[in-house]
C-alpha cells in the first residue's frame, strides 16, 4: 500500500497563504495522522484545474503507479479537479481498481461505500466546475473590454501593428506600407492571389492569398483588430 499526496495550484495561488502547496501539504499530512496513513511519496505540480487529472504531468504519473488498495490525499476538491464528468469518471475507476481516493475539506474518503461522501462529492464537483466557469467568463470580459479599449488580447499581434508597454496596439510603419500597397492593388481590381503574388515579390516574404484577404478585410473593419 502507498499513500499518495496530490497538490496543485496555479502560479498566483502557491502565494496565496490558503492554497499554497506547502499549506496543502500541511493539511493533508494532519489528515493522514487522524487515518492513521503515512504519505510516502508527494507529487506537486502548477498547472490549470480545468486540466483533466490524467492530462497533468504529476497525475498522469501518479495514475500509472497506481495499485489496489493505495491512497491518494488531496487537501481540497478543486485541487484534484473542476471538471465535474472527468472528476467522477475517475472517481469510477479509483472505485473498480480499489484505490482510494481522500479530500480533506470533504472529511473523508469519497470512493468508499459512504453515501453522504457521494453525495458531497456530486455536490462539490458541480460547484468547483460552475467556479471554473465563473473564472471563463471573467476572462471573456476582460478580452472584451481590452479589445474596445483597443489593446491587445494576447496572442500573435496582428499584421501591421506591434504592441506597446501598455499592451494598445500601435501601427508598424513598415508592416503598414505593404498595407497600403494591398489596398491600391485592391482598388486597381487585383484579385486577392495577385496582390499577394506582388506583395511577396517586394517584400520577400510569402503571403498567401487567404492572408491578404484577411488583412484586407480587417482593415475595413477596424474593430476586429484585437479579435
Amino acid at each position: 500500500m502507498t499513500v499518495y499526496f496530490y497538490g496543485r495550484c496555479s502560479a498566483v495561488e502557491n502565494f496565496e497563504k490558503g492554497s499554497s502547496l506547502a499549506t496543502q501539504l500541511s493539511k493533508c499530512k494532519s489528515y493522514a495522522e487522524i487515518k492513521d496513513l503515512t504519505i510516502d511519496e508527494i507529487f506537486e505540480e502548477q498547472s490549470s484545474g480545468t486540466v483533466p487529472f490524467e492530462k497533468r504531468d504529476k497525475g498522469f504519473e501518479i495514475m500509472s503507479k497506481l495499485k489496489r488498495n493505495d491512497h491518494i490525499i488531496c487537501s481540497a476538491l478543486d485541487r484534484f479537479g473542476r471538471n465535474t464528468l472527468n472528476l467522477l469518471m475517475i472517481v469510477d475507476r479509483f472505485k473498480q481498481k480499489g484505490v482510494k481516493l481522500h479530500f480533506v475539506d470533504i472529511g473523508g474518503e469519497v470512493t468508499g461505500s459512504d453515501a453522504i461522501g457521494s453525495v458531497f462529492l456530486k455536490l462539490l464537483s458541480v460547484f468547483a466546475e460552475f467556479y471554473s466557469a465563473q473564472i471563463s467568463e471573467k476572462q471573456k470580459a476582460t478580452k472584451d473590454r481590452m479589445g474596445v479599449e483597443g489593446r491587445h488580447k494576447g496572442g500573435k499581434c496582428p499584421y501591421g501593428y506591434d504592441v506597446d508597454e501598455n499592451n494598445y496596439l500601435v501601427p508598424c510603419e513598415k508592416e503598414q506600407q505593404t498595407i497600403k500597397l494591398m489596398k491600391l492593388l485592391r482598388e486597381q481590381g487585383k484579385t486577392y492571389r495577385e496582390i499577394a503574388e506582388t506583395v511577396s515579390n517586394s517584400t520577400r516574404k510569402k503571403f498567401p492569398h487567404s492572408w491578404v484577404h484577411k488583412i484586407l478585410n480587417r482593415e475595413i473593419l477596424p474593430t476586429t483588430l484585437v479579435a
